[in-house]
């Protein structure tokens, strides 16, 4: 008898070219533990990369990528449609969306009517009015179409009918967790692989300037310029790696503080050599606005290096880094106070490099995919074990 291969379908964002121009490929990433034997993404682009190229992200598993249009006002209900008759003849035997907007919406209803388990991953803050606050003018774009989906109550849809919401931060799930489908929520981070990154072990010398750096995009929820600010009163070196709608204020700011010739804008590095933009720099700091935990903090954790960020908004302490950064308040004084206490004890660099490398072990890759493993198990086998009922059920 032919073993049945275990399949995996996933509608993610969009093509899948722009996450490998960005180096932005994780091992495994739909596929943990190896469980599936093919994975089948779906995303939402009108043309798509070679499933070869981006194959580590389904492990061992085959990968087929199906591109099934990029999202349009008028060709909504054409996706849902294509995205229905793709899983249809995939037929996979567990479902996950990318989001609880249009990819969770074509990804749930698709398993409800395939009778498949279904879970949505949540990457961003799920209050909207939060999100255009937090991403400025520059995202009403796509708020509004975020908004019109609700209308549509496709939001309110994949929250009833999901059979998990997989949050990448705790900020989205004490949210949830406050709502009717609080049963459902299940806190799963982005993985950091360690081994990916060498602990960079900083040393600032006493006298030696302060060298500071900062990755991210660049808009209201990331604005760095208290950051900038805080140079004009102390002896440091600002590096700000990114790109986005804050740009111009961002320079304006280093401009009128005086202070641009030690700012440093950087477009774009591949994630793969963020190691060597870190070298030669002390600590890493980000003022942000939105909820959750950046990538970037964790990824800077990883390379051992120091955290100075602000107190958060609706928080009563930053996420994953809470217990080890250097938390301040009062933006640019905060920031200028935080910074000076380095350059009056240049050990601290070290010991609260170290323990940024400690703190972050608790989020290993190793263990966030184990966590997601454990999801998909328990989906797999409840959707088993109700199909057995089933079936027992017939045959009275």
């Amino acid at each position: 008898m032919t073993e049945q291969l275990l399949k995996y379908g996933v509608i993610a964002d969009g093509s899948l070219r722009i996450a490998y121009e960005k180096g932005e490929i994780k091992e495994r990433y739909w596929n943990p533990g190896d469980i599936f034997d093919e994975v089948h993404v779906l995303t939402l682009a009108d043309d798509d990369i070679e499933p070869e190229k981006v194959q580590p992200m389904a492990g061992r598993a085959r990968l087929r990528i199906y591109p099934i249009g990029k999202p349009r006002p008028h060709n909504l209900l054409t996706l849902r449609r294509r995205a229905e008759q793709t899983l249809q003849q995939i037929a996979p035997d567990i479902i996950r969306g990318h989001g609880p907007f249009l990819q969770g919406y074509f990804a749930v209803r698709a398993a409800r009517r395939l009778g498949r388990p279904s879970f949505v991953s949540i990457h961003d803050d799920i209050s909207i009015y939060r999100r255009f606050w937090t991403y400025g003018d520059g995202y009403a774009k796509i708020v509004t179409y975020q908004l019109g989906l609700k209308a549509l109550g496709w939001e309110r849809y994949v929250y009833a009918n999901a059979d998990r919401l997989v949050p990448k931060y705790e900020a989205a799930g004490r949210i949830l967790r406050h709502s009717r489908h609080r049963d459902k929520v299940w806190v799963i981070y982005n993985s950091i692989y360690l081994e990916r990154f060498q602990d960079l072990q900083p040393r600032l010398q006493p006298g030696q300037q302060l060298r500071i750096i900062n990755v991210g995009r660049q808009f209201a929820g990331k604005d760095q310029r208290p950051l900038i600010e805080a140079l004009s009163s102390i002896d440091a070196r600002l590096t700000l790696v990114g790109t986005g709608p804050l740009r111009g204020a961002l320079e304006a700011t280093a401009k009128a503080a005086g202070v641009s010739d030690r700012v440093t804008f950087v477009d774009a590095v591949l994630n793969a050599q963020l190691p060597k933009l870190f070298e030669g720099h002390h600590l890493f700091a980000m003022n942000i606005v939105q909820p959750g935990i950046s990538m970037t903090v964790m990824e800077a954790m990883a390379l051992g290096f120091p955290i100075v960020i602000n107190r958060p908004r609706w928080e009563a302490a930053p996420e994953v880094s809470g217990s080890c950064a250097r938390i301040v308040d009062c933006g640019s004084r905060g920031f200028a106070t935080a910074f000076e206490e380095f350059l009056a004890d240049p050990d601290l660099v070290a010991s609260q490099g170290s323990r940024s490398r400690m703190a972050i072990q608790s989020y290993s890759g190793e263990e966030m995919e184990r966590q997601e493993g454990e999801l998909i198990a328990e989906l797999l086998a409840s959707n088993r074990a109700g199909a057995g009922e089933g079936a027992g059920g017939g045959g009275g």
